[in-house]
């Protein structure tokens, strides 16, 4: 049986090729799937379901599935073919749609995420009106290359069938809504075909395609193309149990470094941890890194040796503190929306002011997309607002803590664009004043500037650090929005109470994680090795 492969392999590991197509490799080690991934796959599932019986609307009639085969081996060329299984005999794929352009046809593809952002340059069409493509005033593409190259894919398919149009286009029905704007608009991504020009990546693309098919087809013979190596696509591959054994056991160098980097330092003949933790400082600093400082990455990996799982930069640690402290967490629902924000109000003037310390969550219980998420919003900044106000009132002073702003401030930003007629909601320049100001505090950006990290600077890492750990069994981002979907009744099933009140105490537990992080820097992060400590140590 010849090996065959996917639209998504020329944008995949190299390893994980491998292991997909390696009869031998041990599947019962393989990562099982969450709730949290198996709600995210039925709800892009679902999209996509939406999206064909739209097409199907659209273009009544439309040949579909299997059966459009024998239209096209007629002869036939109808402008709109739906659901068109491909296979040649290295390749396969099933784009949701193909359109005729009058001498072939280009596959549309159908994703589960925002295809394009605020600026310029986005080629549009509506889904209905494939050939009407115009520059869209103010959308620009979003970068998704695993989209191009599934499209490019796609389009070599179609030309092994003889079916490919000269003009190399492909397009993308995306999902989500802008951030300047309510779902259902203009630009609301599950309303448009965001096309791309194919042409000048189908060189990279057969490239890539060429090099997975040699590793596949080495596997399926007993050969080994593809060593594993540390990308950010192990994050969720389900093969990283059978490969972290591995690279862990060869101590290997893409444990401790990423991206070009890694690259740099295999050029350079570095494989190990060991080799980069022994290498004379002189030398380390010859090596053009660009992801960190050359000295950084030394004591990374002499960090990773001993098990240090921070390292701080300088030997003494600060964190701003302030008489009321407020840590803040968002859980949002992919891109449809923000539907809670967490507060945890601690600090020595609490009691003076007779406020109540702890946590209080502001949450829509709705399923998002839902203007609801605006008045949950504005009630978390009118709280948020009367205690800055108090703390001036009294000469007092306020700081309002995240773990990795950007996350908050997305919604921060285009929650009060997108529901300014919510009573409460502030002005943009608000919130502008308050994100770049000296109350908002990043204990991401504080553990980075002043810790190195030799592993993940995810908060569910690093707590730990300060003895903090989370009630549930199972904490994540992703399981949270698989027990947000049963709280809220997602597809017409009853809401669940006992899922909202997982969702609120896992939230809760992460302001509590951020507090917990605060307070070990404060007071008991003295004992933690400095980068000079290990610089001395003969490794």
């Amino acid at each position: 049986m010849p090996v065959r492969l996917a639209p998504s392999a020329a944008g995949r590991c190299r390893r994980r090729v491998h292991l997909d197509n390696d009869p031998q490799a041990p599947r019962e080690r393989r990562l099982a799937a969450d709730d949290g991934a198996r709600h995210r796959i039925a709800d892009m599932d679902a999209h996509r379901d939406r999206v064909v019986q739209e097409l199907a609307v659209a273009f009544p009639g439309a040949p579909e599935g299997a059966s459009a085969w024998d239209v096209l081996d007629a002869g036939g060329r109808p402008p709109v073919v739906l659901g068109l299984p491909l296979a040649s005999e290295h390749r396969v794929g099933d784009p949701e749609m193909v359109v005729w352009l009058g001498d072939g046809y280009v596959p549309v593809i159908v994703r589960s995420h925002r295809t394009t952002d605020q600026g310029a340059g986005a080629v549009l069409s509506s889904p209905a009106e494939p050939l009407r493509r115009t520059v869209a005033d103010g959308r620009k593409p979003r970068p998704h290359q695993s989209d191009v190259l599934a499209l490019a894919h796609l389009y070599r398919l179609l030309g092994e069938q003889g079916l490919a149009s000269d003009t190399a286009l492909g397009g993308v029905i995306g999902r989500g809504h802008a951030d300047a704007g309510e779902p259902g608009a203009a630009h609301d991504d599950a309303e448009n075909v965001l096309w791309h020009d194919l042409s000048v990546l189908l060189p990279e693309y057969d490239r890539r395609f060429a090099d997975r098919l040699a590793v596949a087809t080495a596997a399926r013979a007993g050969q080994v193309l593809a060593r594993p190596t540390r990308i950010g696509e192990c994050r969720r591959c389900p093969w990283w149990p059978v490969c972290s054994v591995e690279l862990e056991a060869g101590h290997d160098i893409s444990l401790v470094s990423a991206g070009g980097d890694t690259e740099v330092l295999l050029g350079a003949g570095v494989r190990t941890v060991d080799q980069l933790a022994r290498m004379p400082a002189d030398e380390v600093a010859e090596l053009p890194l660009t992801g960190i400082d050359p000295a950084t990455a030394r004591t990374r990996a002499r960090a990773w040796l001993v098990g240090a799982p921070v390292v701080r930069r300088h030997g003494r640690i600060t964190v701003p503190r302030a008489d009321l402290e407020l840590d803040v967490d968002m859980e949002s629902y992919l891109d449809d929306g923000a539907y809670l924000w967490g507060t945890f109000l601690t600090g020595p003037a609490v009691t003076r002011l007779g406020l109540t310390a702890g946590y209080r969550p502001f949450a829509s219980w709705r399923p998002m997309p839902d203007a609801d998420e605006g008045r949950a919003f504005a009630d978390f900044w009118g709280y948020l607002t009367e205690l800055r106000r108090l703390a001036a009132e009294h000469g007092l002073t306020f700081a309002a803590y995240c773990y990795s702003r950007w996350a908050e401030e997305r919604w921060l930003r285009s929650t009060p664009v997108r529901y300014p007629q919510v009573p409460g909601m502030p002005g943009t320049a608000a919130i502008e004043a308050f994100c770049s100001g000296p109350q908002w505090v990043d204990m991401y950006q504080q553990i980075r500037d002043q810790f190195i990290v030799p592993g993940s600077m995810k908060l569910k890492s690093l707590a730990p650090l300060a003895g903090f750990h989370w009630r549930d069994a199972e904490p994540g981002g992703e399981n949270s929005m698989a027990w947000y979907r049963t709280a809220v009744g997602f597809d017409g099933a009853a809401p669940d109470v006992a899922s909202a009140e997982r969702v609120l105490r896992y939230n809760e537990d992460d302001v509590r994680a951020t507090l917990a992080l605060r307070e070990w820097m404060t007071h008991r992060s003295g004992t933690v090795p400095t980068a000079a400590e290990l610089d001395a140590r003969v490794f």
